[in-house]
């Protein structure tokens, strides 16, 4: 089995380790798993991350702490050889080293490492599972009932209003399993608590994604010529990675284009904004670009959807827009009466830091972990 080790952990006093079964990496599995493997790092805890070694998750992996020990299995065209040897790399890690916890992440992980992890002995560790952007599980027949006897619990981003309602995957297996579902929303980077803001002469809107959205950059290109007149001096900022064809649609709009991933070339870039607009929800998972504003004390304002109104109360930390003329209204208000972007932007913040920040998020990562917050062990 060719498989490379990237990164080499320090050992643990103890030698224990939570080995990480991902399959592909992208960023929405990332905004989770790298905060959560930062926080256990600096405790002193031993990982590895098993995964798909997929190019298109390779800017990623640079980004995780030293101490993570990083297991990727060969890409392979074929689907079925892809797994197959995630399956073997994973094998021959927990065959190897004693085991603190494992967590699974994603659907497939959870088909491949359940029977794995049994078949090593590891009834006793702690088996954890988050659903992350997987299809949903469904309660009937056989499939529920090979989860139930494994899974120690169920981590999951908070995206919706109620638990019933957070995810219907972990719902799902909460309902089989009879354990609990331990809530742990995303973290924001320190940075963009740390940097900060300094609006832009004129009217400056931005908005950005770590993906390539099509739908997004369409209505943003829609609203900059919309809002060009001379007039209005209005300009937009999309900061993140496009494709060409977003790019190009982008510049056709005369929407200034600035691709960057680093956390504080992006802080740096969203801190100029006179606001945040997300015209979409974007993928399923933590909206990591809103959150990053609200932390930055950037008024947002947003398409309403189930990610959306989690993170905002309408008037109070945010705007949540029906359609897209509510948005052109919130915009107007929002450039027009800058007492009341100071007084969303500073309760965004206030919000950010009491529910994204990386203490927080590490608080919630051990208590679902049952590590000592203290200590980590």
């Amino acid at each position: 089995m060719d498989m490379t080790s990237q990164l080499q952990a320090q050992p643990s006093a103890d030698g224990r380790a939570v080995v990480h079964l991902v399959g592909r990496l992208n960023d929405a599995v990332f905004s989770f798993l790298g905060p959560a493997t930062t926080a256990l790092a600096e405790a002193g805890i031993d990982q590895c991350v098993v995964l798909i070694d997929d190019p298109r998750g390779a800017h990623l992996k640079p980004r995780f702490h030293g101490n993570v020990e990083l297991v990727a299995a060969p890409y392979e065209q074929k689907a079925l050889r892809r797994w197959s040897g995630l399956s073997a790399a994973f094998r021959g890690v927990v065959s190897r080293r004693p085991l603190r916890a494992i967590h699974l992440h994603g659907l497939m992980p959870l088909l491949l490492g359940r029977g794995i992890a049994r078949s090593f002995g590891a009834g006793a560790v702690p088996v954890y599972f988050s659903p992350h952007a997987s299809p949903s599980l469904r309660p009937r027949g056989a499939f529920g009932a090979l989860i139930g006897p494994l899974v120690k619990g169920i981590l999951a981003t908070k995206r919706q209003r109620t638990i019933v309602n957070m995810l219907e995957e972990a719902y799902t297996l909460h309902r089989v399993t009879r354990e609990p579902i331990h809530v742990v929303e995303g973290a924001v980077p320190p940075v963009f608590f740390d940097t900060r803001r300094h609006e832009a002469r004129r009217p400056l809107i931005v908005t950005g994604s770590r993906d390539d959205e099509p739908r997004s950059v369409e209505l943003i290109a829609q609203l900059a010529v919309l809002l060009s007149g001379d007039d209005l001096q209005v300009a937009f900022n999309w900061i993140g990675r496009l494709g060409s064809a977003s790019v190009a649609r982008l510049k056709a709009a005369n929407v200034g284009y600035f691709e960057a991933s680093d956390d504080a070339e992006i802080a740096l870039r969203l801190a100029c904004g006179w606001l945040y607009l997300a015209p979409r929800s974007g993928p399923p998972g933590f909206p990591v670009f809103v959150a990053a504003a609200m932390a930055l004390g950037l008024p947002c304002a947003v398409i309403g959807s189930p990610e959306h109104s989690d993170l905002i109360r309408d008037g109070e930390t945010g705007f949540l827009c029906r359609t897209d003329n509510e948005v052109m209204r919130c915009i107007g208000r929002l450039i027009d009466e800058p007492l009341l972007r100071k007084q969303i932007g500073q309760a965004a913040r206030r919000e950010a830091e009491n529910r994204f920040s990386p203490g927080r998020f590490r608080d919630s990562l051990f208590s679902a972990y049952e590590l000592d917050v203290q200590t980590g062990y």
